[in-house]
């Protein structure tokens, strides 16, 4: 329905936001702190905030593939990886995917969020950014032990957030392996060089997590930014609803408005709600340019072709998807070693659950904590610098760049170009898990099952700057069809280079001490056969066993329309008016590390460009 007799005795709120996630409750937090102002939030999934899957930190993985938590989505089979479908798990709950994910708080450098700006979004820089990737979060100071024990020493805390709503802490909760980390990379002179927070920084670390410690239950948008505000009489959030499209309206032969939603709540019934002042889409890099593409804003020839009438024509909604593509191994440790893998024992997962239940200590308490960033090692001698130069120039040529990418493209690599050849830019992500991976499994919960007997720890290596653009977009008319996704993962053959080398790496780190006395000698390795002693079966390897890191973005890019984006610097989708878009598919290139904070930080900036804009009244100006 889009006639204006539909939807003038709907109910109306000053702003609709699709999404209760990660940004979408930031949003609604922020705009309802003024009392005059209404806002409706729309959630697809339920509230679950006081299930333990969700509030207990070691129980994260629970929720993977669960359709009450998780919307599992499966990429189409992937070229480049032997047609395997790689699971894609995004919140399905009252707190998005930061209710579900590994609650790891990971800043970006100063360059990732400096490359936006370059992509022609003013204002959009690290100097800019760093008082919102404050404003989120409060830090909390580990006890000297845990200090000690992990390495912490790095923190500035004047730098650190003081009163955010999310909650960061170390775990203290922490074996001999998440101790050996930060050491283990001192003795590969890798030390972590300074605060992530300060925008510069590589080397090995413990890094914090979105975990309470008064609680020690995880802090996500759902409990830090929802529970607290529930009770304001100027929000109303209606969950297991789900919106089938943006209502748009012309009001000119070249003019479009948003003037509402359409949805279908849990019992079935269709709805109209309609928005005085702004639809706000923070529906995640996935369903957001669907739900786009649904309500006739993209391609021309896709919506036609599916039955949708064309409102806005721009063939880059949807496109201009990157993720971080993972693979690893993992190593037998030493017998008595704890780890993960000894929740197998019902005796051991008893105990763990009684000591979590009734004093809040134990594993349970913790996720991971350890990793670090570097360059690629091998390009860090004169000749390897001279190979890295060689690959540049071979795969960087025009004729590689694919043409259903964005015009920014070649922008976009000469930045990524330049990351490469600094040695102060790490190109990976490097995690350590203390508990065993499947890599060439497809499902989440496959991944991190517990199906071999011995205990095991997990290197886990992920692309960190990626040359490989992908898509996603609508197959019907309908929102209860999911979208095809296709990420073409490894299509550039720049990643699988640069992912082939660092995982070359990881027989060295485990190898270092104090790591290396901590793995079993002549123990087993998983995938079996594993074999990274040359770079043609390291890329083989890779190619089998690749997973993703869960940070999909960039599918509603922030760029100038005529360099592919979707919305403009200030998040407004072109062509529209009250129309925007908040969430990881605004961020024109995918930040080095996981994205969690990154979508804070856009979700708290968003809100101050949203007010500022209405007391200027001037968002509704496209």
């Amino acid at each position: 329905m889009s006639g204006s007799d539909d939807i003038d005795v709907a109910e109306c709120f000053d702003y609709i936001i699709i999404g209760a996630g990660t940004a979408g409750l930031v949003v609604a937090n922020r705009l309802t702190a003024q009392p005059d102002v209404s806002v409706l939030v729309v959630e697809a999934g339920a509230d679950r905030l006081d299930d333990p899957k969700i509030t207990t930190p070691g129980l994260l993985t629970l929720t993977y593939d669960d359709p009450q938590y998780d919307w599992s989505f499966n990429t189409v089979p992937q070229d480049q990886l032997y047609g395997k479908s790689v699971s894609h798990s995004r919140g399905k709950v009252v707190g998005g995917s930061s209710a579900i994910n590994a609650l790891a708080l990971i800043y970006p450098p100063k360059s990732s969020i400096d490359a936006w700006e370059r992509l022609g979004n003013q204002g959009w820089n690290w100097d800019s950014m760093a008082p919102y990737y404050r404003k989120f979060h409060t830090f909390n100071r580990p006890s000297e032990e845990t200090a000690e024990a992990l390495g912490t020493g790095y923190i500035d805390e004047e730098i650190q957030g003081k009163s955010g709503p999310i909650q960061s802490s170390f775990p203290e909760f922490h074996g001999p392996l998440g101790k050996a980390w930060p050491r283990t990379f001192k003795n590969l002179d890798f030390s972590l060089t300074s605060d992530p927070l300060s925008g510069q920084a590589t080397g090995g670390f413990s890094y914090l997590s979105t975990v309470d410690p008064r609680t020690w239950e995880r802090s996500h948008a759902g409990s830090a930014y929802y529970t607290p505000i529930k009770a304001r009489p100027n929000l109303c959030l209606l969950t297991e609803t789900q919106v089938q499209k943006i209502i748009l309206e012309k009001q000119s032969p070249t003019g479009v408005i948003a003037k509402g939603v359409s949805l279908l709540d849990h019992g079935g019934r269709s709805q109209i709600k309609v928005a005085k002042r702004e639809v706000i889409v923070c529906a995640g890099a996935i369903h957001s340019p669907q739900l786009l593409e649904l309500s006739g804003i993209g391609s021309s020839r896709l919506l036609r072709s599916n039955g949708i009438g064309v409102f806005i024509d721009n063939p880059y909604v949807g496109e201009n998807f990157q993720d971080h593509p993972m693979t690893g191994m993992s190593c037998e440790v030493i017998d008595g070693l704890p780890t993960i893998d000894m929740i197998r024992d019902p005796q051991v997962i008893q105990g763990a659950t009684e000591a979590y239940q009734t004093s809040r200590q134990g594993p349970l308490t913790a996720g991971f904590h350890s990793v670090a960033s570097l360059p690629v090692v091998e390009f860090l001698t004169e000749e390897g610098r001279t190979e890295l130069g060689k690959l540049l120039d071979e795969y960087l040529q025009p004729a590689v760049e694919p043409a259903a990418n964005p015009p920014s493209l070649p922008t976009q690599y000469a930045i990524l170009r330049s990351l490469l050849e600094s040695p102060s830019e790490g190109s990976i992500i490097i995690g350590m898990g203390a508990s065993q991976m499947h890599f060439e499994k497809a499902l989440q919960k496959d991944i991190y099952a517990i199906t071999e007997p011995e205990n095991y720890v997990s290197f886990l290596v992920a692309l960190a700057q990626p040359f490989s653009r992908g898509s996603v977009h609508i197959t019907s008319a309908s929102i209860s069809d999911a979208p095809e996704i296709d990420p073409r993962y490894l299509s550039h053959p720049l990643d699988i280079e640069i992912l082939a080398r660092h995982m070359q790496y990881i027989p060295k780190i485990a190898a270092t001490e104090p790591l290396a006395s901590l793995l079993k000698s002549g123990g087993r390795r998983l995938p079996e056969g594993i074999d990274l002693r040359s770079l043609d079966s390291a890329k083989e390897h890779c190619k089998r066993n690749l997973i993703t890191n869960n940070h999909p973005c960039g599918t509603c890019a922030m760029m100038p329309v005529e360099d592919g984006g979707v919305v403009d610097s200030r998040l407004r989708v072109h062509g529209v008016k009250g129309l925007r878009v908040v969430d990881a598919s605004v961020f024109p290139m995918i930040p080095r590390g996981n994205i969690q904070s990154s979508v804070y930080a856009v979700a708290e900036k968003a809100s101050d460009l949203i007010m500022e804009d209405w007391q200027g009244h001037s968002s509704l100006a496209v």
